[in-house]
């Protein structure tokens, strides 16, 4: 009589599939980590554009001067600042915001940076909020 074989699969097999599954799981963690990481910057311009909208808002209500360090809106991005009237960024270190009771400010633009991906935003002089966002994740 001829043994029967159970279908079953080698060890081998069951290697090679735990290999592939772990090639799978290692690819989309990097890639999830790659966008998290892409939009961190996203996160920051937008908690940078709360501080001077806020920094403006009391400006208008108490009708006081107020000035802003712009290197404290970096939040370990690399933080450049190019003032109204350049074409140049310049870093932000040392770098202020005045706010005045009048409810303008000077025109910046600034671009946060990590590695080769950047967010830059173009304040508006009246809010303080961002006109225009771009980005190049």
């Amino acid at each position: 009589m001829k043994p029967r074989s159970a279908a079953a699969f080698t060890l081998l097999e069951m290697i090679v599939v735990l290999v592939i599954a772990a090639l799978v799981v290692g690819v989309g963690a990097s890639a999830v980590q790659s966008i998290t990481g892409e939009h961190e910057l996203l996160r920051v311009a937008h908690e940078g554009e709360y501080v001077l909208m806020e920094a403006m808002t009391r400006t208008v209500t108490t009708v006081k001067p107020q000035v802003v360090v712009l290197a404290g809106l970096s939040q370990g991005a690399k933080l450049m600042v190019r003032r109204a009237g350049s074409d140049t960024y310049e870093a932000a270190a040392e770098q202020r915001l005045w706010l005045r009771p009048g409810g303008l400010c000077e025109p910046l633009t600034l671009r946060w940076q990590r590695g080769t991906a950047w967010v830059s935003a173009t304040l508006d002089p009246l809010t303080a909020a961002f006109n225009d966002l771009e980005e190049h994740l």
